[in-house]
Order: structure tokens, then sequence, then C-alpha cells
């Protein structure tokens, strides 16, 4: 499959979804992201219909929101008939499907065991096996940007407890890149495995990743550990011998990955370290901060009163109100871009599971929120204290501490030009 083609990338704004759009795009071919944010929802059916019109292929790289039993079974199993049905409908000739290798090895049960997710995993590709439509599955090894998520589900104080398991993880880049290779190929209908270019056990994997990041956490060998709950084996992440290998060594990541992030520290030294030109853009930003907040604070200072009568929450919307302020290209940082926003937090507003792929600082103007990554502790935030997120982190709490009064913060990101500023997750 050479010449242009129309692709639709179900999932198309997250992680993996992103990169295989541009990818695809680059290649020449015209793709469609397609994602709730963008008007198509695999779960309602909404937006699918006009989505597929005219489409040779379809990639699915969207996840469940949810790794419990019940919600990821209903997530892959609704999605997957919608999608599918469309699919027959608008007559494309290949469905391509990015699941985990080892997924029929990882159904064991333990304390938070994920094995309820990896058997709906399975029950995506059941149903893709006898849709009647041409397919490809992608098997995938773990992405080394999990290394941090990896390590954070297994801390316990000081120390992260792992199991020595084996594994062959690969870089999301070359993920994204097999995929695409995949979506123009042609069906195999049956599955390809795709890997790292090296194996290495897991123990050791998270071991180099904080050693490389700085971290001072020990990491304990236990055989007994499991994988997020899972007895496994070193058959049980490592995919067969004929797996296509994606070039980027963990070593390599790690030194890109650790000097984006010294580049990033110094960004953030005060301005008087910076070149002339960082050093304006960090004041303007910091500048729109404050006058954020001293706006903000009058406005509300002027909206209310000892004798105003407080609305009731039950006649607030519970949807958070984003407002752009900011938003400017950062010469000194190709390819990067600062936005400022601020958050409008209506009482007993909460946001769902997300991520940002981009570095976060938080500045609270009014009211209490409740901020919590994955991994992380719950904290609690009144005005004038902060909160930072990084691309790495899930955003699994989010919302106003408060049932009766509204709550008002200021967010600055650094995040890649033109990248979407928030990203569903699971």
């Amino acid at each position: 499959m050479n010449n242009k083609m129309k692709i639709v990338v179900i999932g198309g704004s997250g992680l993996i979804g992103s990169k295989v759009v541009t990818n695809l795009r680059q290649r020449g071919h015209e793709v469609v992201a397609a994602s709730p944010s963008t008007g198509v929802n695999t779960l309602t059916g909404e937006g699918l219909a006009e989505a597929l019109a005219g489409a040779q292929v379809v990639v699915d790289v969207a996840n469940s929101p949810s790794f419990e039993d019940k919600p990821a079974l209903e997530f892959f199993e609704t999605s997957g008939r919608n999608l599918l049905a469309a699919e027959k409908a608008a007559g494309v000739k290949h469905h391509v499907a990015l699941s985990v290798v080892g997924t029929d090895r990882l159904l064991g049960s333990g304390p938070g065991s994920l094995s309820g997710y990896f058997r709906a995993k399975m029950a995506q590709e059941n149903l893709i096996k006898a849709s009647g439509i041409p397919f490809t599955i992608v098997h995938a090894t773990q992405f080394f940007e999990f290394a941090k998520n990896i390590a954070q589900s297994a801390t316990d104080s000081s120390s992260i407890r792992l199991s020595p398991v084996l594994m062959q993880p690969m870089v999301s880049d070359d993920v994204a890149a097999a995929v695409a290779d995949v979506a123009l190929g042609e069906p195999m209908n049956g599955m390809v495995e795709i890997a790292g270019p090296d194996q290495i056990r897991q123990d050791e994997l998270v071991r180099q990743f904080l050693s490389a990041t700085g971290d001072a956490r020990k990491v304990i060998a236990d055989a007994n550990a499991g994988y997020f709950g899972i007895a496994v084996n070193d058959q049980s992440l490592v995919p067969g011998a004929n797996a296509r290998l994606g070039p980027t060594h963990f070593a390599e990541w790690l030194s890109r990955t650790t000097t984006q992030k010294t580049a990033t520290e110094k960004q953030s030294a005060p301005a008087s370290n910076l070149s002339g030109d960082a050093a304006k853009v960090v004041a303007l930003l910091l500048c729109g901060i404050a006058f954020a907040a001293l706006s903000l604070r009058n406005a509300a200072a002027d909206d209310s009163s000892a004798d105003k009568p407080k609305v009731a929450a039950t006649t607030e919307p519970k949807e958070a109100k984003v407002t752009p302020l900011l938003s400017k290209e950062l010469m000194d940082l190709p390819g990067k871009e600062g936005l400022m926003v601020t958050v409008e937090y209506p009482p007993g507003s909460s946001d769902p599971i997300h991520r940002h792929n981009a570095h976060g600082f938080i500045y609270v103007l009014e009211g209490s929120i409740v901020m919590q990554v994955r991994g992380g502790k719950e904290v609690t935030l009144t005005p004038g204290q902060t909160f930072y997120e990084g691309p790495e982190d899930v955003h699994v709490v989010g919302r106003n501490a408060s049932q009766t009064k509204a709550a008002k913060f200021v967010v600055f990101f650094v995040k890649d030009k033109g990248a979407p500023v928030l990203v569903p997750a699971k």
C-alpha cells in the first residue's frame, strides 16, 4: 500500500496516537486524529461515521481510562463493537490495533492485580478476529517512558520492591514508527510483536532510571513481587524469536531524557542566570502570573460582600472553566511554547484522569484545591501555594476541596508547540 490513503487513528491525541499521526502525515497520507476532544467517541459512536468515510485504514491505539476489571472490559467491548461496525459500514480495508506482548500470559491474580485489564485486551482482540475485517494486531513490550510509573507503583517509603523479571522495553517513538509501518502494509490477519533491541531485568531498568534522574530511592529485587500483582516468569514480558526490534537502546534514551531534563531545569533558574531572550520570556510569564493573581483577586473582592448571598453548589456547573491568558513560542527552546491559563473550579468540581505531556506549574489564586499525580501523595493547596507536574506524570486527582465555594488557579505549561494541552489517561 504505497498510494496516498486516508487513515483514521483512534486515540490520536495520546502518547502513541499523536506520534503515529505525525509519522503517517510525514509520509504524505491523509490522517484523521480521532478522539473525544475532536468529536469522535467510540463509546457512544458519536462522529464515527463521518470520521471513517472514505478511510482505507483504521489504527486503534485508544486505551481504557480505568485499569479496573469491569470498566476496562466495558470500554474495550463497547468501543470495539462500535468501531468495528462503523468500519464495516465504511468499507475499511485494514484494522490495526495496539496491544501488549504477553497479554495471554498475564492473567494471574493478586493484590492490585491488572489481570482483569489484560483479559479485557484479549476480549478486544477476539472481537477484531471475529469482525471479518482484515486486521493486524501489534503486540508491543513496555515503554521506556513507563519506568517512572513502575517505580512509583512499587514504592514503599524510601525503597522500591520489584521483581527481577526479564523485559525487553522500547521507546514510544519506535512503537509509533512500527505501528505506522504496519498500517501501511498489507493486513496479516494475525499478530506481530515489536520490542526494544535489548533485554533487561525490571529491577535493573528502574535502578538505572533512578540513578540517571538523581533519585536516591533503593531498588530491592524480590522474586515474589510479581508484575502489577500478576505472577510472572522470564517468558511473560518478552517477545518471541520473530519480533520486530526498534533501534533505540535504553541507555541512549536515558541520556537524551536526562539531558532534556537538565536543560529544562536551567530554564527554570532565576532570570539573571538565563540568556537575554529567555530571561525576557520568563519575566513576561512571571509578570503574567502576578497580573492574573492580582486581577482575579481584585475581581473576586469586588464581586463578594458580607451581605451578598452565596449561590448554592447545586446550581453551579461542575465542569472546570479554562481561560487562556498567554501563548508564547520559546525561541531558546526550539519546538517549545509557553502557555498560561486560568482554571476555575465550581463548587464540587473535579477533573477526569489525564496527563499534559508538558511541564505544568500551578499557582492557587482562590479557594482550596486537591491535587495528586500517580505515585505521589494527595495534597490540598490554598491561595499562594504551588504544585508541579511533569510530562510523564498522570494526574489522578484534581478537584475543588469545597462543595460550596469556587476555586481558581493559574497554570503555566512548557509544552511542544501545537500539541494538545490535555490528554485523557488511564
